[in-house]
């Protein structure tokens, strides 16, 4: 069994539980206040801050030529995404750039933010690529999952574009190669090493479905 494998075999319960949050339900179903929405997108900004800071992290530390290349290019693809596709969306919805300047995080993402900008520092690399690649691979699993559960409300949903950004081959692609990563890299790896990346996944899962939470309790 690859050591994916394993992550989703545990992770998976936390991930069905996100299916079932009312914020991420109601944006399946488009009946999501706007005003939720919002904030929400305003979060995630400030949670992309923290993930480039990881990803920069974990590449100070790569030392295979391939693995280098690969997480440049998503460094590069979230700025990029950052940039060009967030903020306008953030504009969209109204939020202003004293909103953003102005803006707080989340307790639970800040706590969310702090466990996963540590795990490099105290494991390791391959602790900074599982703690980011639940991230990935559970939006990935949210809106797939949704869509395929609730096609018709989905495609209609003033919401679908965060379902489609999710489920772009493109997405799905680079997931594929993040889990190909982390599972190169954990090869060898002894039982000890194995149990605390599992734990760190599991956590991060954890800290989502709090998010989702905080989100539709503002």
């Amino acid at each position: 069994m690859r050591f994916s494998d394993t992550l989703f075999v545990i992770t998976e319960d936390l991930w069905k539980e996100a299916l079932d949050k009312p914020f991420v339900k109601k944006m399946a179903d488009g009946s999501l206040e706007k005003y939720l929405y919002a904030n929400y997108m305003l979060q995630d900004y400030l949670y992309l801050q923290d993930y480039v800071e990881i990803l920069k992290r974990i590449l100070s530390m790569v030392e295979d030529p391939a693995l280098r290349e690969y997480l440049e290019k998503i460094l590069l693809q979230t700025e990029t995404e950052t940039e060009h596709v967030h903020l306008p969306e953030m504009k969209k919805l109204g939020i202003t750039e004293a909103d953003i300047k102005n803006a707080t995080k989340e307790q639970v993402l800040q706590e969310y933010t702090d466990y996963m900008l540590l795990q490099p520092e105290h494991l390791g690399m391959i602790a900074g690529l599982v703690a980011l690649l639940q991230c990935s691979w559970g939006y990935a699993y949210l809106a797939r999952e949704m869509s395929d559960r609730h096609p018709q409300a989905v495609a209609v949903s003033p919401y679908r574009e965060w379902f489609a950004a999710y489920t772009d081959p493109a997405y799905t692609e680079a997931n594929r190669l993040w889990i190909e990563a982390v599972d190169r890299e954990t090869k060898d790896q002894d039982p000890k090493q194995a149990e605390q990346l599992c734990e760190i996944f599991q956590t991060c899962a954890r800290y989502e479905n709090r998010f989702w939470d905080a989100l539709y309790n503002v």
